[in-house]
């Protein structure tokens, strides 16, 4: 009598392993799956943002610069102003640089 109860639970864990096994492959592909989806739809509206923020950053630089779509110029430096002192009767030339007056 525990043998046959033996036998027949042996088998019973045979049929609950052989069922449970492709049970969780499914449900662990289909966790995949979803979470793939999730995030190929998070790329696609990151790339739309993306590209409205690129937008709006071409648009403030031609406001601010004046430009259609050219990189900003600096501005040219001015060359320094030269003078011509004596100095124990020879002459030198000192190149002098403007006083910037910024804050």
């Amino acid at each position: 009598m525990l043998l046959s109860f033996m036998k027949q639970m042996k088998q019973q864990i045979e049929a609950f392993k052989v069922w449970i096994f492709p049970s969780l492959v499914s449900i662990l592909a289909m966790m995949i799956w979803n979470d793939v989806n999730e995030i190929k739809s998070d790329v696609k509206a990151l790339m739309a943002q993306s590209n409205v923020d690129k937008t709006r950053i071409d648009n403030l630089e031609r406001n601010v610069f004046k430009t259609q779509a050219s990189a900003p110029i600096a501005p040219m430096e001015e060359p320094p102003i030269t003078v011509r002192i004596a100095d124990n009767r020879e002459f030198a030339y000192v190149k002098l640089k403007k006083k910037s007056y910024e804050p």
